[in-house]
């Protein structure tokens, strides 16, 4: 039947039929409202209205479940997400301590996965992808993730490219490392913050992570900046090599015996020249008084003797000044002037290394090993020396090239053994590198391969210690050298630090059958303090008086800047009068002479004073220097002793103890006292 939609639908005669049709029943249609809905009971018709309650709940349900289902889900897609993006930070870390310990190829395993997964196609990234609108920190992270193992796959080819081409034209490789390395820092930054949206940013925490990776690429762009151009210049540029002879110990390092002339242009190693330093000591013609010790075997201060400040940054500008004013460079005679834009100093230990890795080698006649390198080398120049040979050193230029040739065909394992190696060498100071551009020193430093003093903070709390050896007048006698340190430092509990020194020197050069080695060792010792230290007991130590051996100021002789600075801060010390004291590298210096025969030995002892910045308390902080002279051999016992009532919450005992006998060029140790 037709459905009524108005009042004005209704007929009498519908009204009349409709009425017929039902059975009596009372009252049935008394108080009904004429309405067209009432009509429609009668007609059969449901009428319209509100669902049965339980319908209703039902339907609630299933929303809510459906509304329930969806938050899970996406909670369950942010948490796997969030557990996958750890898992890929993990292969992140792996990866950059692989790249910083120079393991390209490691680091390009772990990198090349770091975005698997993560593409649109794959169906956890298609839901993040699907997702994208509510779970945008996911994808920018996804991105990043994409975008950054782009990046460092690339870093990683690009480094093994130079790693193994150690001959090719490195200025165009490292521009593209250059801006690898930018898009690494702008990728970086975006993974930094999409991390950090998700409340994962403390998984990089960590001293291998991507942040530090993140660290040291500002600098490595700033350093490429500047390094490329240099390197790229057709322009001829010079690098003294200084090979540093620590039988016989100078300040920073090693007696400058012998030195390479390094020539870059056009990003390529145009040319090596080895010479005795000798050669331009020869042609130094400038008249300087030398350091008052040097004067014991001295009259000048020439370029053989330029290293010595214990600062190798000092030492080197010094170097390479003095080098620059000898005939050879300085253009005199209408050759070409000579400008050393770096120098880098190398050890024995160097050489040695490499000898370990190409194995022993065969030049003159002589054969080389780790084991014997510096004897042999020694031995051979004794014998030229006395044989009035006219160049007893072009021994070290042909064993030079000899190794450069070897290393050339190296494989890939023994060149990754060597850049491991490399690590070592600038960690102890094997290998120092001083440049003259600010961006290269900087960056040289800033890898701990400058060789410089470490600066005391303003406020400094705590100790530093550097004990520096320099032979005079004692040949090559300490190579056959024992030494052996014990230093302790007891905080007092007013704030007065007291350092107790021992150094125990015996010579062993018994055991050797050359002369060389057998002169009796005369040391001037150097022992670098923190500033304000006052001596309060000293033995062991010998008085030296030096007399100048020309009258300098009647024959002309000038003074050098740096050697006038110490000088003049120099003072003597008249209840001990063994020991001097004077000022350099911003540290208080204890000097004195020690002298010790053959099979014999020596023990030097110190007490000194200071006081810390901070008077002992609950939480303060104590801070531990100790600088290794380049070159130098002894085993040490360092103990730091808490204030009593303290100790030290790094390891729960009122003493710290380190002992080593191959300790870094640096190490600093952090101490929190802690009240008991």
């Amino acid at each position: 039947m037709k459905r009524l939609h108005s009042d004005e639908d209704i007929r009498p005669n519908d009204l009349v039929r409709i009425i017929k049709k039902q059975k009596p029943s009372g009252d049935r249609l008394k108080d009904i409202d004429p309405k067209p809905r009432n009509y429609a009971k009668f007609e059969g018709e449901r009428p319209r209205g509100r669902l049965p309650r339980g319908i209703m709940w039902g339907i609630a349900g299933l929303v809510v479940f459906f509304v329930g289902g969806l938050i899970g889900s996406f909670y369950l897609a942010r948490h796997a997400a969030k557990a996958a993006l750890e898992t890929r930070v993990k292969a992140l870390q792996s990866g950059v301590a692989d790249l910083q310990g120079f393991d390209a190829q490691g680091a390009a395993g772990q990198f090349s996965t770091l975005a698997k997964g993560f593409d649109a196609s794959s169906t956890f990234g298609g839901a993040v992808e699907a997702l994208g609108s509510l779970f945008g920190g996911g994808r920018n992270a996804f991105n990043s993730f994409n975008d950054l193992s782009t990046q460092l796959v690339a870093l990683t080819g690009e480094v093994n490219n130079l790693e193994l081409n150690p001959g090719m034209d490195w200025a165009a490789p490292l521009g593209q490392l250059r801006d690898t390395l930018q898009a690494i820092d702008t990728d970086s930054n975006s993974l930094n913050t999409a991390l950090s949206s998700m409340g994962i940013s403390s998984a990089l925490d960590g001293e291998s992570s991507y942040l530090s990776l993140k660290a040291q690429v500002d600098g490595a762009v700033r350093f490429l900046d500047a390094f490329v151009p240099w390197l790229a210049s057709p322009a001829s540029h010079h690098v003294l090599v200084l090979f540093q002879n620590p039988s016989e110990m100078r300040p920073a390092g090693g007696f400058l015996g012998s030195y390479a002339d390094v020539t870059v242009a056009s990003g390529t190693l145009t040319d090596i020249s080895f010479h005795d330093v000798a050669d331009v000591d020869a042609g130094f013609t400038p008249k300087i008084i030398p350091p008052v010790p040097l004067q014991l075997e001295s009259k000048n201060f020439r370029p053989a003797d330029a290293n010595w400040f214990f600062d190798f940054p000092t030492s080197a500008f010094e170097t390479i000044k003095l080098f620059e004013e000898s005939k050879l460079y300085n253009g005199a005679g209408g050759a070409p002037s000579t400008t050393f834009d770096g120098a880098i100093a190398v050890s024995p230990a160097v050489v040695s290394d490499l000898l370990s890795v190409t194995g022993p080698m065969t030049v003159a006649s002589t054969t080389f090993d780790a084991s014997n390198f510096l004897v042999q080398i020694q031995n051979i120049v004794q014998r030229g020396q006395a044989a009035s040979a006219t160049y007893p050193k072009v021994i070290i230029g042909e064993l030079s090239r000899a190794i450069f040739a070897r290393i050339a065909s190296s494989s890939p394992d023994e060149r990754q053994q060597l850049l491991s190696m490399a690590l070592g060498w600038i960690a102890k100071r094997d290998v120092m590198v001083y440049a003259a551009n600010p961006d290269f020193e900087s960056f040289a430093k800033n890898y701990g391969a400058a060789g410089d003093v470490y600066r005391l903070p303003e406020n400094f709390n705590g100790d530093y210690l550097a004990l520096v050896d320099t032979n005079i007048r004692g040949d090559k006698s300490d190579l056959f050298m024992n030494q052996n340190v014990s230093f302790d430092a007891q905080i007092g509990s007013d704030g007065t630090i007291t350092d107790t020194l021992l150094i125990d020197r015996t010579d062993t050069a018994t055991s050797t059958p050359y002369w060389w080695y057998r002169t009796t060792n005369q040391d001037y010792l150097q022992v670098f303090v923190p500033n304000g230290s006052t001596l309060v007991n000293e033995t062991g130590g010998l008085a030296k008086r030096i007399f100048p051996p020309i009258n300098y100021a009647r024959d002309g002789y000038s003074t050098d800047p740096l050697i006038a600075a110490i000088e003049s801060s120099t003072q003597p010390l008249f209840i001990y009068p063994a020991v001097t004291t004077h000022e350099e590298s911003g540290k208080e210096v204890f000097a004195t002479w020690a002298r010790v025969a053959p099979g014999e030995t020596a023990q030097l002892a110190f007490d000194y004073t200071h006081r810390a910045f901070a008077a002992p308390a609950d939480g303060v902080a104590y801070q531990f220097v100790f600088e290794k002279q380049a070159g130098s051999v002894r085993s040490y016992d360092f103990e730091v002793d808490a204030p009593l009532g303290y100790v030290f919450a790094e390891n729960g005992l009122a003493t710290y103890e380190y002992k080593t006998n191959d300790p870094p060029g640096r190490f600093i140790v952090d101490l929190t006292l802690k009240k008991l």
